[in-house]
């Protein structure tokens, strides 16, 4: 069979047969196709961004925003997914789930938000930076909204949540758009980030309103927030570890070297983490077919999940190794030659999508086993592992130190860390067997194949 026929025989497989992966992504190929378009639309528009600002006052604006991103996951409060879970079962009524988890989201935001400001008289030249390290902060707090994200979840209606963003996408854009036309200052980009979360919680709101659930229904329940706590508190620290090795790196490299290396590496780090969604997006699509194996039968669950990361891992290599090879065009076409220095970090930072692509499928492995404790375990040590290794690579080797250091961490907490527990070592075993089979490509071909007759 040659390569195109090939091709033509995968894109049949996947995509067109009804008996085919097709009946998993019908429900969210339109949110892949959202995301796509705003990927690209990202990817322009901080382009031309990072031109106009310059590597210098581009570093200080990922600065900012990698700064605040370490304590906004505690906005999150871990609680979206128990939420919907209790509103789908009917375990508790919307009024109680959205009011009660609206006040625990707010409090988590406040809470974030008063520690970025008092970090802010700790940090080197704090002076210059504190007002805009407030100004992305607020939208800690106007993110508290994105609880009504759960109830669109459970009605299965995302697309309303979608129809939010991309028009939040479009105003914020051409607001951006604006800012270089008349030569605005950095605050004026900051801006955009609380006015983004208002937009979008602005509109979701509008459409609670008119189906009879806005704000002024909804009720809190101390005894459901405890429950609700208990339950998800595995899931916050998961974040809260997540978001530290995915940002740490960003504000390590300010207080190591200076802004001007920050806005280098930013740029390939830009490149590098557009890709992050898609896998959650493709996994939680496949999600049904793991659940439904696994009441069928073990062998057919593991069968499922080899398929799973099969072609999340055949995904992460059309990804990483294009743009590998391409980095240096790719860059200057997007942010200028005056970026050089980032080629060679998204050469290195780009491979990082592997290890979050076998993350997204084994994620949903503990999920259905029940044992999320791991991923939290796990999360907490690719942190900590991050932080040393860039204490150490970053002095060394400047920001390609630091791209390494995210490799390494990234590794090890979505692959090496599963070798460290008796219970998890199968996941490590499983990840390791599908990896190499995707790398002799014949067996890889054969159980995408397979996915005709099995899914």
């Amino acid at each position: 069979m040659n390569r195109r026929n090939l091709l033509q025989r995968i894109w049949q497989v996947l995509f067109l047969q009804e008996s085919g992966i097709r009946k998993y992504f019908r429900n969210t190929s339109w949110l892949l196709g959202a995301r796509i378009f705003q990927m690209l639309v990202a990817l322009v528009i901080g382009g031309l961004v990072a031109r106009y600002l310059g590597p210098e006052k581009y570093g200080t604006y990922n600065y900012v925003i990698s700064f605040v991103a370490i304590f906004s996951a505690l906005s999150t409060m871990g609680i979206a997914t128990v939420v919907v879970k209790d509103m789908v079962a009917e375990e508790t009524d919307y009024q109680t789930a959205m009011g009660t988890g609206f006040m625990l989201k707010l409090a988590g935001s406040s809470l974030a938000f008063l520690l970025v400001l008092a970090c802010t008289f700790f940090v080197e030249d704090a002076e210059a930076v504190r007002m805009l390290l407030l100004i992305a902060g607020l939208q800690t707090i106007i993110k508290s909204t994105e609880i009504i994200n759960s109830y669109f979840q459970a009605r299965v209606e995302s697309r309303k949540a979608v129809r939010a963003q991309m028009i939040s996408l479009i105003l914020i854009s051409a607001l951006r758009l604006y800012g270089i036309a008349e030569e605005k200052e950095l605050s004026w980009f900051l801006w955009m980030l609380p006015l983004d979360a208002f937009v979008i919680g602005g509109i979701m709101l509008w459409y609670m309103r008119n189906i009879g659930l806005g704000v002024y229904t909804w009720h809190s329940s101390f005894s459901y927030g405890k429950r609700l706590l208990s339950e998800s508190w595995p899931s916050l620290f998961s974040g809260i570890f997540v978001t530290i090795y995915m940002k740490i790196d960003q504000v390590m490299l300010q207080e190591l070297l200076n802004a001007e290396e920050v806005g280098y590496y930013a740029a390939a780090v830009r490149l590098s983490e557009v890709w992050i969604t898609v896998p959650w997006i493709i996994s939680g699509s496949l999600f049904p077919a793991m659940v439904n194996a696994a009441k069928e039968s073990e062998q057919a669950f593991h069968t499922r999940i080899n398929q799973a990361y099969i072609l999340l891992i055949s995904m992460a290599l059309l990804v990483a190794l294009p743009v590998a090879f391409l980095s240096k065009p790719v860059i200057h076409l997007i942010f200028g030659q005056v970026y050089d220095p980032s080629v060679g970090v998204l050469q290195i930072h780009i491979f990082s999508c592997l290890f979050i692509f076998l993350g997204s499928v084994s994620n949903r492995w503990l999920v259905i086993r029940k044992q999320q404790r791991y991923w939290m375990i796990n999360s907490g040590l690719g942190a900590l592992a991050n932080i040393l290794l860039n204490l150490w690579m970053i002095p060394k080797w400047g920001i390609q130190g630091a791209a390494w250091a995210t490799l390494i961490s990234y590794a090890f907490a979505y692959y090496f860390a599963y070798a460290l527990f008796p219970r998890t070592r199968h996941i490590f075993s499983s990840q390791s067997a599908n990896f190499f089979r995707v790398l002799t490509i014949l067996p890889a071909w054969r159980e995408i194949k397979k996915l005709q007759q099995r899914l």
